[in-house]
């Protein structure tokens, strides 16, 4: 009967020189990932909690890793942390296809939803904006209604196309200097409007234009009926090349009038994120009416979410929360914290906060509008890290009983939207606004372009 063979006892030798090759193995592995990321070493052991001297010698020093850095670490780098075990030689025989298996699987999900991000990229280069879908809609179901398009831009010196409007007037309706039939019936009009294209309303997020802001417009019919469908606040995928150092997740939270989704997605654009229109995606997702009770309750539920979870659905995103009551109940419990996103808080002056007060349908008081504002404002005092940012929103001019200058307010956000680009680059190795790629890094260097011109002259 044939003797049961005996495993071939290794020597000391033996175990060291194969624990050499395992550090060697997971060193190869972990630089490759940090280039495929273009992390620095540096970067990399800061975003982990590691030293980067540890980090440094553990990759080029043969020194052998901290086992309790590996999860962190392989968080950073995209990685399994099983995977970083096994290279280690730290797991049992028995399980060492496992790791092989998980990291297979990771690294198939992760190449389809790049593939998915391509195909969003490329689609959203030839599919029609907001406004175009808007009249194509109503085109589509109705012949009793005409639709007129323009771009809208804002900014007096940092300009950007911001929304696209769409105007609507029953066919045969007269012109504006024409005597009317009968008085328009505002509220009938947008419900049937509103009824026939509800799903392209969802969609982009559009809204009606007060009837003040269209009351000089010539190319109007109906200055009552005017959609405005967000441009540069369209929610959107993250870009074909992310920046993959800043911490994974921001989100820009101010009081209504702040500007923060201004601020907001001038930043995604210069980091090249997706950026996420909070009452949108709750219109989106809920189905809820805007300014309704539920959305306000979708908005906080979809806002603790990205609070909690940075690395997952609030990965490469930078998101904002600018209602009274979804802001109030997204940091009322403090969920603010060392693994949670990045903050950039606006701070409104008091005559903000008292037009703020006068134009919110609520009619919330100038004290309650403070209190929500103070209640962040300490919570991220008592933060105090470089994980967060408060900036001062300028005190610009707003005359009694009219509306704010659209245009100043908007170069008001532009220049808070450098800052908080500073900040990145400065504590989150983001990048510097000279390369910033996107639409604020080329409104960054026009305004110095016209600065160097007009010193010229």
């Amino acid at each position: 009967m044939p003797s049961k063979q005996v495993p071939e006892r290794q020597t000391s030798e033996d175990r060291r020189a194969a624990a050499r090759e395992s550090r060697a193995r997971w060193a190869k592995a972990v630089s490759q990932a940090l280039a495929e990321r273009g992390l620095s070493v540096h970067a990399a052991a800061r975003q982990a909690g590691i030293s980067p001297g540890a980090l440094q010698a553990w990759l080029h020093q043969d020194v052998e890793p901290s086992p309790r850095a590996m999860e962190a670490l392989a968080w950073v780098i995209g990685r399994r942390h099983l995977h970083l075990i096994s290279l280690l030689g730290w797991l049992p025989e028995e399980l060492g296809d496992i790791p092989m298996q998980l990291e297979a699987s990771f690294k198939l999900r992760e190449a389809l939803a790049e593939a998915e991000r391509w195909v969003e990229a490329a689609s959203a280069s030839v599919s029609f904006g907001g406004g175009s879908l808007i009249a194509n809609a109503m085109l589509d179901r109705s012949s009793d209604w005409e639709v007129i398009l323009r771009h809208s831009i804002r900014g007096n010196t940092l300009q950007v196309r911001y929304v696209t409007d769409v105007a609507f007037s029953r066919v045969g309706h007269p012109n504006r200097h024409d005597p009317p039939t009968r008085p328009p019936d505002t509220d009938r009009d947008r419900a049937e409007i509103e009824g026939l294209i509800p799903d392209a309303l969802r969609r982009t997020g559009a809204s009606w234009r007060r009837p003040e802001r269209t009351a000089t417009w010539t190319w109007v019919k109906r200055q009552d009926l005017v959609l405005s469908a967000p441009v540069l606040l369209a929610s959107k995928p993250r870009g074909l090349r992310p920046n993959l150092v800043v911490p994974p997740s921001i989100v820009v939270a101010g009081i209504p009038f702040s500007g923060a989704p201004d601020v907001g997605a001038l930043l995604a654009t210069s980091l090249d994120w997706a950026y996420m229109n909070l009452p949108v995606n709750a219109r989106q997702r809920f189905g809820v009416a805007p300014g309704s009770p539920d959305e306000l309750a979708a908005q906080a539920e979809i806002a603790r979410g990205l609070l909690e979870d940075p690395a997952g659905t609030g990965r490469r995103l930078v998101w904002c929360c600018d209602d009274l009551e979804p802001l109030t109940e997204t940091f009322r419990q403090g969920l603010v914290g060392p693994e949670l996103p990045l903050v950039v808080f606006l701070r409104i002056p008091e005559s903000v906060i008292e037009y703020a007060a006068e134009q919110l349908p609520d009619g919330p008081d100038p004290a309650t509008i403070e209190a929500a504002q103070n209640r962040v404002r300490r919570l991220l005092d008592k933060r105090g890290d470089d994980r967060s940012l408060i900036l001062d929103v300028p005190d610009l001019p707003i005359e009694p009983g009219a509306l704010h200058d659209v245009d100043l307010f908007f170069d008001a956000r532009a220049k808070l939207a450098f800052d908080a680009v500073q900040w990145l680059h400065k504590f989150h190795d983001g990048p510097a606004l000279d390369e910033a790629p996107g639409i604020l890094g080329e409104l960054w260097r026009s305004a110095g372009r016209a600065r160097r011109s007009a010193t010229k002259q």
